[in-house]
């Protein structure tokens, strides 16, 4: 590495030496600062995250799945998420800007919670991983691997809710079923009490049957009495009215002979008075006849009083006999109904013997049926529910995994083979460089012109370059299944890169030497550790971006996968870096040109 620059001669120095030493450690450490440790730094990526998901409801509450993953990948996951819509995604996914594209369909939270519902509506919620072919080789790898553990998060979430739901619901179904057991026990203990009293009322009414048979037997004698008394009274408002009259004349001839026994005693009174006028025998006895004859009128006048009174009675009696006949009449007649009803009760309390009996029976049946199905019940509290076997099988494919991830990675070979091919077409330019000489020495000091030197030492190399490019893209053309289109496109794009950089190279050692030569094959490191994976540290990713191999890997990956727009700015790129590479020669040229004879008297290259 000791040459000076534009010296013309790399003397094998002490710095040279040095150099030559630090190599391998400069690649080694820069390989190892890169590539060391990947997932510790995935938050150098970049990549996006689309959620055109339509959140469900699920028994009352809203339920976004689709937020949940996003959420999950934000937060756990070690890229930098950045949430877009598609437009935007798509057109960073092609520019590179993203290195992957996570795309939640609007169906993703009613496909993830479909396995709760009927095995018919199941399905499992898929989400789109897209990687482009421009990422890093091992960038589709660690994207699956983010997404698969963030879904396999989510997957234990929605898993660990179903059960959760499901052995709740277990458990509601067991005290709900323990609960019907229970009640099922004190319906075959209300079903015997019924069986009891059903049999009590069966006996009650064979005891009303018997009783209301007495009861008809009673009625009709009373209904058959009751008519011969009708019959018998019908005489009686007559007879009643007779001795009503009868009566009424007793009444009167007794009413007479009081009056004319007063009328006697008020005589005889008078005749005592006057007998007495003159006391003696005559006037006692006359005396004592009149106190006799008062007696008897007192008595006489008692007999009428009563003769009144039995004459007013015998009176109301005759008026009130005809109500009394008719009374009779409607107690036969009513009684004669008693009879028929008692009788109609007879049967009808026979009918409810009858009935009873049937309700006991019923009653003791019932019994039996509710002891079984206490029996039942409480069998079925220790059982679980079963499903048919298409059932099992589709819910135990979908509860195990309700999310899955759609790696859309590229085709294998689309990433690897432009990759290789370029980081072996620049080490095969380094190579070239440094068998050739990078500026020739026997024309320096002649008349031909610095550009017609440049010309002759570019070409034979630049054609070297490109029959590199071109053997190389035909043998790793084998491990990619493309169109002939695409086969013809990769080889001129190896052609065209192994030509760009044998010239970069020579440019390189013909102005910096061994220095052009170190640093040459730490592009190729650079090369080599931003290709495989995307968590280089930021300083060696923008140093990569500024660097001959970015330009040339574009231009492979375009013609490759017949992306057209971005080889054109590749190939513009890449022309650029040619030129470059001829100009470090031209001055490398002339550079020598103007330098001492005893800087040439070494070999050049």
């Amino acid at each position: 590495m000791g040459g000076r620059p534009f010296s013309g001669v790399d003397r094998l120095g002490v710095l040279t030496v040095v150099g030559l030493v630090l190599l391998p450690l400069a690649i080694a450490g820069l390989l190892t600062w890169s590539l060391s440790a990947p997932t510790e730094h995935l938050d150098r990526v970049t990549a996006a995250i689309v959620n055109d998901d339509v959140p469900v409801t699920l028994n009352g509450t809203t339920v976004p799945v689709g937020r949940q993953l996003a959420a999950g990948l934000i937060a756990d996951a070690g890229y930098d998420w950045v949430l877009t819509n598609d437009d935007e995604a798509a057109d960073g996914l092609a520019t590179g800007r993203y290195v992957a594209v996570v795309t939640i369909p609007m169906s993703f939270s009613a496909s993830a919670t479909s396995f709760a519902g009927p095995a018919d509506d199941a399905q499992q919620a898929d989400i789109r991983v897209e990687t482009s072919s421009s990422s890093a080789l091992l960038d589709p790898a660690l994207t699956a691997a983010i997404t698969d553990a963030a879904v396999a998060a989510l997957n234990k979430q929605l898993v660990a809710r179903y059960l959760d739901q499901l052995l709740t619901g277990y458990t509601t179904i067991d005290q709900q079923i323990g609960q019907a057991a229970s009640g099922a026990d004190d319906l075959a203990s209300g079903a015997a009490s019924l069986a009891d009293g059903a049999q009590q009322l069966a006996t009650g009414a064979d005891q009303l049957s018997a009783g209301l048979g007495g009861l008809d037997s009673g009625a009709a004698s009373l209904s058959d009495g009751l008519a011969e008394l009708d019959a018998g009274a019908q005489g009686l408002p007559g007879q009643t009215a007779q001795l009503a009259k009868g009566s009424a004349a007793v009444a009167g001839a007794v009413d007479q002979a009081a009056a004319g026994v007063d009328a006697a005693v008020a005589q005889l009174a008078a005749a005592v008075a006057t007998v007495c006028q003159t006391p003696g025998r005559a006037c006692d006895a006359v005396s004592a006849a009149l106190a006799t004859l008062q007696g008897a009128g007192q008595k006489v006048d008692a007999l009428a009083t009563g003769a009144d009174k039995v004459a007013a009675g015998n009176k109301s009696l005759a008026a009130g006999m005809p109500e009394l006949v008719d009374g009779i009449g409607a107690a036969a007649a009513g009684a004669a109904q008693v009879a028929a009803g008692a009788d109609q009760a007879t049967s009808g309390a026979a009918g409810l013997d009858t009935g009873s009996a049937s309700v006991a029976s019923g009653a003791a049946q019932v019994e039996t049926g509710a002891a079984q199905l206490a029996d039942g019940l409480a069998q079925a509290v220790e059982q679980i529910p079963t499903y048919s076997a298409d059932d099992v099988g589709i819910l135990s494919t979908i509860a195990s995994q309700p999310v899955r991830a759609d790696q859309l990675a590229p085709a294998p070979g689309m990433q690897a083979v432009p990759f290789f091919a370029v980081v072996a077409l620049w080490l095969g330019a380094v190579v070239v460089a440094a068998a050739r000489e990078a500026v020739p020495r026997r024309p320096l000091f002649t008349a031909e012109s610095s550009a017609s030197i440049t010309r002759r030492a570019v070409l034979p190399g630049a054609a070297i370059g490109a029959l590199q490019g071109l053997v190389t893209a035909l043998a790793v053309l084998l491990a990619v299944q493309v169109d002939a289109a695409a086969r013809v496109g990769f080889v001129a794009a190896g052609a065209l890169v192994g030509l760009v950089f044998v010239v970069v190279n020579q440019g390189l050692a013909a102005v910096f030497g061994g220095v052009g030569r170190f640093l040459a094959v730490l592009v190729a490191v650079v090369a080599l550790a931003v290709g495989l994976t995307s968590t280089v540290p930021p300083v060696v990713a923008g140093l990569a971006a500024l660097l001959p191999t970015t330009p040339g890997l574009s231009v492979a990956l375009a013609a490759l996968t017949g992306e057209v727009a971005n080889g054109r700015s590749a190939v513009t790129g890449l022309l650029v870096f040619g030129l470059l590479g001829a100009v470090l020669v031209l001055l490398g040229v002339v550079a020598r040109r103007r330098a001492r004879p005893v800087d040439l008297t070494g070999s050049v290259t």
